[in-house]
Order: C-alpha cells, then structure tokens, then sequence
C-alpha cells in the first residue's frame, strides 16, 4: 500500500503518492490547519500517483478546511486522469484549477 506525503515548503504544499481511500485512512485524522495559516497556498498534485473518488473528496476537504481559515488555495499540475475524474464527477469549475497552459 502507497502513502501519501504532505510537504509544505515556501507557500506550496506538494503532495506526493497516491490519493486512494487506502492511502488517505492512514492520514485522515491529520490536523490540516497548520498547512493553512498563510493567506495563500498553493497545492502542487505534480507527483500524485494515483487518485480516485476518495481522493477527489479528500481535495475538496482540504478546500473547505483553507476556506474556513481566509486562507486562498490553489491546484497546479493536475494529473490527467483526476482531471477526468472531476469531469465524469460533474465537479468542473468547483476547485481553484490554476491551468498550465
């Protein structure tokens, strides 16, 4: 089973590993406001693995944990295939996607 690893560094937290509901029970009593205490985060998916539904919820989660400490968040570097996933989910639009294009 594949872990998932937080790394805040410089107003970016990068996560790393897959984003399954195996992987997001292990962390899923983590407390996430610490992450949130600047204005400004970014969250960089560049090295997610693998994602499913759970994985899309738990994206949605720590949205509305940012939102509720006035702290603005940001995706970058979707994957592929979540990015599928926020489509056939009918979620387009609802989190902050900043485009690489």
């Amino acid at each position: 089973m594949t872990t998932v690893k937080l790394t805040l560094k410089e107003g970016t937290l990068f996560i790393n590993g897959e984003l399954s509901r195996y992987s997001l029970a292990l962390i899923s009593n983590n407390n996430y406001s610490s992450y949130f205490e600047g204005s400004e985060i970014v969250i960089d998916l560049s090295q997610v693995t693998k994602v499913d539904t759970a994985g899309l919820a738990w994206l949605f989660y720590l949205f509305e944990q940012a939102t509720a400490l006035a702290c603005q968040l940001s995706f970058i570097h979707l994957p592929i295939k979540l990015n599928k996933l926020i489509t056939l989910s009918g979620v387009d639009g609802l989190l902050p996607v900043v485009s690489s294009e």
